[in-house]
């Protein structure tokens, strides 16, 4: 079951088409989540985003070229930040090699908030379990 009381949180969504966008940060913000948009940025300049607004967690578009660097960057500078790969189509192998690149989890439509809590829940469980 989930919870009824979830914690605000901060999230960054990079590269989704602004439709896309706009559709994420709806669901996001009607849970009281404060939710920043950009396209995709240079990696320092990503990186310093994610520290400058202390970002909880890191959506991005779906496109392998791009996330799997910020993915890696992430990785490397800020130790347990969930990062989620976001989709417009629901595909298997993309979300499993979004998995195996080392992402928090895949998110595709219908973009709701259940299936945001899902994904929310899990990022965090995961976090507060890992060792």
């Amino acid at each position: 079951m989930l919870a009824k009381d979830i914690q605000v949180n901060t999230i960054v969504l990079f590269g989704l088409a602004d439709d896309w966008a706009e559709n994420s940060r709806k669901v996001l913000s009607e849970q009281g989540h404060v939710v920043y948009s950009y396209p995709f940025l240079p990696l320092p300049d990503a990186l310093a985003l994610i520290e400058q607004i202390k970002a909880d967690f890191v959506f991005c578009a779906a496109e392998p070229q791009n996330y799997k660097l910020l993915l890696e960057a992430i990785k490397q500078n800020i130790t347990g930040l969930p990062f989620i790969v976001v989709s417009r189509q629901p595909d298997t192998s993309a979300w499993l090699d979004a998995l195996q690149a080392g992402a928090s989890d895949y998110w595709a439509p219908p973009f709701e908030a259940i299936s945001f809590q899902w994904i929310l829940e899990a990022a965090l469980t995961s976090k507060h379990g890992a060792v």
